[in-house]
């Protein structure tokens, strides 16, 4: 029996083997992981809440008050914003932002409290709305659904990055595919098929790593500046890419190249998104400064002192989504496998790598008001999952431990809460409460 099962492992490897690198099948285990996050949210509605997928299918998303706040009053506008089951908590504000725009921010910086611009939706960088009207508009859908169809976009083309050669060729193919498993497997993966800018942040900035192995400087600045108008978090990979860009330019002078400057290009552009949002806004607002004025007013303050206070990440462990756990985890598999995961890319990949998931992994600790977050925040450490996919290959036991306890995270906590927007009555597995936000 033992033989048998030995001879068609066997087969099925070799069958992996030739499949894998084929386009289609890629693009099929893309699509297919896709549509595995949507079916269990689809099933989360229904077992959490008894809701289907659509519960107004009939009615779109609208204001009745054109100048409701965007977080001061219950109900929150628009109205059906939260039809969709993928539609939770930040969504609202992007698909308020591209249901009324700016309209409702005021004109007079001089006058204005920085709680007006909250109110007005600024607290949320408002370019993903932008992206879902101009969707609406073209397709004549409604905004949640343009903005959602954008991030399952996105979604397959972070999936089919994850198997692209620049990851095959260099950390091999199963390891590339096995990466790609526990990505979609992490607690708050279905976070890339929400109307959220996860997907199309980590699409652009994997796509800068893509460029980066190709030697297309310009380009990898453009993807990573655009992804700063999405998510003020992605400045990760904009660091990232200067520290690569100033080692790619020192090799190829060493090396006594004519274009060693070239790399040089893309340190200017890592921000253009940032820039531009801002200069929009002002053009709209009259104030380049309306989100970080929004944001001021939530109340964010990132204090360096987390580091070095053993209590809150003690704490954490028991936090709402049990935040630490998952962290501690991270970091303990990248001191495992993170030198042996570098030792496989050249030197300017491996730093792009390193210093992104570097620098996400202490944003992650600094950005969250309390711990709300930080497991979503992780999404963002594309060298995490590499080092998974080498744990898989090392230690196959803890490898499939480990996705145990990331399908009983995603499922019973990440999911659970994100459905029912935090209600620890409906989720019992969920730590100590800190937030929760009542239902439409």
């Amino acid at each position: 029996m033992w033989s048998r099962a030995t001879e068609t492992a066997t087969r099925l490897a070799k069958s992996f083997d030739e499949l894998a690198p084929k386009s289609w099948f890629r693009t099929a285990v893309a699509i297919g992981f896709a549509v595995m996050h949507l079916i269990l949210f689809a099933q989360a509605g229904h077992a959490r809440l008894g809701v289907p997928f659509n519960s107004h299918p009939d009615e779109a998303p609208y204001f009745s008050n054109p100048n409701a706040p965007a977080t001061r009053i219950f109900p929150r506008q628009p109205h059906n914003w939260s039809r969709l089951v993928v539609s939770r908590w930040d969504s609202q504000h992007y698909i308020g932002t591209a249901v009324r725009g700016l309209s409702a921010c005021p004109k007079d910086p001089d006058t204005a409290p920085n709680v007006a611009y909250l109110d007005c939706g600024l607290g949320w960088l408002p370019a993903y709305g932008a992206i879902g009207y101009t969707v609406a508009s073209v397709t004549g859908l409604a905004e949640d659904v343009s903005i959602e169809l954008v991030s399952l976009i996105c979604a397959v083309i972070v999936n089919l990055l994850w198997t692209h050669k620049a990851f095959t060729e260099r950390i091999g193919r199963r390891e590339s595919y096995l990466a790609l498993l526990a990505f979609n497997l992490f607690p708050t993966a279905f976070y890339m098929v929400t109307p959220y800018t996860e997907a199309m942040t980590l699409a652009l900035c994997l796509g800068a790593y893509i460029m980066i192995t190709k030697d297309r400087w310009v380009m990898a600045g453009l993807m990573v500046g655009a992804s700063t108008a999405l998510r003020i978090s992605s400045v990760a990979f904009g660091v990232a890419l200067g520290c690569t860009a100033l080692v790619a330019a020192w090799r190829k002078r060493r090396d006594k190249e004519k274009r060693w400057w070239w790399p040089l290009l893309s340190i200017p552009l890592v921000g253009w998104g940032q820039l531009v949002e801002m200069l929009a806004i002002k053009a709209i607002v009259n104030t380049a400064y309306g989100f970080w004025r929004a944001r001021k007013a939530f109340g964010d303050k990132h204090d360096l002192d987390r580091f070095v206070q053993p209590t809150w990440f003690l704490k954490g462990l028991g936090a709402q989504h049990m935040d630490i756990v998952i962290y501690g985890a991270i970091v303990g598999i990248l001191a495992m496998f993170g030198r042996e995961v570098i030792k496989k890319f050249k030197p300017e990949e491996a730093i792009y790598l390193g210093v992104a998931t570097l620098m996400t992994m202490i944003l992650v600790v600094l950005a969250p008001l309390e711990y709300w977050g930080m497991n979503r925040y992780m999404l963002m450490c594309p060298l995490a999952f590499v080092a998974m996919a080498f744990m898989a290959k090392r230690h196959t036991l803890l490898f499939v431990l480990w996705l145990v306890f990331c399908i009983a995270f995603y499922w019973h906590i990440e999911m659970c809460s994100y459905v029912a927007q935090g209600n620890p009555e409906i989720c019992p597995c969920l730590g100590r409460f800190e937030f929760a936000m009542p239902m439409q």
